[in-house]
């Protein structure tokens, strides 16, 4: 009899994205949002209310390597693209 391999693994959370400071929530979000329209899941974590410590953004190790693709896409294209797709998404509503 063959076990089943266990793909837990793959469910594990790796994080894309850690930074604390000013802008760290903002950022966070940002990322979540870009991370949630290529349809990977996103775990957010944060405290605005302790602002010293690290906002982080998650996502299973099995969408580790798409996730990074993604943000780095995202920020090769600038804050001028994220306008347009707005803009797009506004009109197909």
């Amino acid at each position: 009899m063959k076990e089943a391999k266990d793909s837990s693994h793959k469910l594990d959370l790796v994080k894309v994205f850690e930074q604390s400071g000013t802008t760290a929530e903002m950022e966070a979000l940002g990322i979540q949002a870009v991370l949630d329209a290529a349809e990977i899941r996103v775990v957010l974590g944060g405290e605005t209310s302790f602002p010293s410590l690290p906002w982080t953004v998650s996502v299973p190790r099995a969408d580790h390597a798409r996730a990074l693709h993604v943000i780095q896409d995202a920020r090769k294209a600038g804050p001028k693209a994220a306008e347009q797709g707005e803009a797009e998404q506004d009109r197909s509503r």
